[in-house]
């Protein structure tokens, strides 16, 4: 087993980062492709239209002779599309070491006129704990952040759990989360007991709480129960991180799973606004995918500091 700080990975350690066109996504790659690992970056759109950033990245990558930096197209909310990433990684014999889970929505509805009339800044929509002015919840949104944030990387890390690697050092799957998605959001206290519950936590019972949130979006009612702020996109951060602690029960000494709050990044989900920069952010995740061997399972990080759910 490696000693503390060692590096166990190698060139020959594959990574999968979905959601990599650009922000945190596309800096993790870098920065994992800066240790010489074999990045698979990955993104809904297919490689000619990926943003400039993304194809500067490949074009560096392929420049600098990084033959191990591939590009897939990957759109975890579609089964078909999973499907077919995990056959193209089984026709290339390939295991997985590192899974980061990346890719996610928010998709608040803000009335921007509202914002603009009142002279409202973008850090007060994003990070006020309690400002709710001009944000709403529609249950269309609500339904494609659920889907998206919680049952597209529950699909993608279910149908990769075959292909990670069995080593001494442990596969790890990551899970970007949020500091929205801690569990003293919820404004129910049975809501919060069954989800924090490690051991008696289910699937059934994460997928029942989601399909009780999206009933309530739908009916606009029993909304007081329910995070006050970002509903929908909290309350899919909460089930992820449920998720994380359920998985890494489930899977024990064969893989490290983990959930990390990146930090306030200043990215397009937060509107240009944030106290970190994309890099800072990714460097947090990688921090996490990249800890010595015999590290922590079942954990949140808040940034880099191991903290409750």
């Amino acid at each position: 087993m490696a000693g503390e700080g060692a590096e166990w990975w190698s060139g020959e350690t594959v990574a999968v980062v979905t959601g990599a066109n650009r922000g945190i996504g596309l800096e993790i790659c870098w920065q994992l492709a800066g240790k010489e690992l074999t990045v698979i970056m990955t993104a809904r759109k297919p490689q000619e239209q990926l943003s400039s950033s993304a194809q500067q990245f490949l074009q560096e990558a392929a420049e600098m002779g990084r033959k191990k930096v591939i590009f897939h197209t990957l759109d975890t909310t579609q089964e078909q599309s999973v499907l077919d990433f995990v056959d193209w990684l089984k026709s290339l014999d390939w295991f997985v070491d590192i899974l980061v889970n990346n890719a996610g929505v928010a998709n608040p509805v803000i009335d921007w006129d509202f914002v603009k009339r009142n002279n409202i800044d973008t850090r007060t929509i994003v990070a006020h704990p309690t400002w709710t002015e001009g944000i709403s919840e529609k249950y269309e949104s609500a339904k494609h952040n659920i889907e998206t944030n919680f049952y597209g990387t529950k699909r993608l890390t279910k149908a990769l759990l075959p292909l990670l690697r069995p080593t001494s050092y442990k596969p790890r799957i990551v899970n970007v989360s949020s500091s929205y998605g801690l569990s003293c959001h919820l404004r129910d206290e049975e809501l919060r007991q069954q989800l924090c519950d490690t051991m008696g936590l289910t699937e059934q019972k994460i997928d029942g709480v989601l399909a009780m949130f999206l009933d309530d979006v739908k009916s606009e009612k029993g909304m007081e129960k329910w995070p006050l702020k970002f509903p929908s996109y909290c309350i899919s951060k909460i089930a992820l991180n449920a998720y994380t602690r359920l998985l890494a029960l489930e899977l024990g000494d064969k893989a490290c799973v983990n959930s990390v709050h990146p930090g306030y990044v200043t990215t397009d989900m937060t509107f240009g606004s944030g106290d970190f920069s994309p890099a800072e952010g990714a460097a947090n995740l990688a921090h996490v995918a990249l800890l010595p061997a015999g590290g922590p399972s079942g954990r949140n990080f808040l940034e880099r500091k191991d903290a409750d759910f």
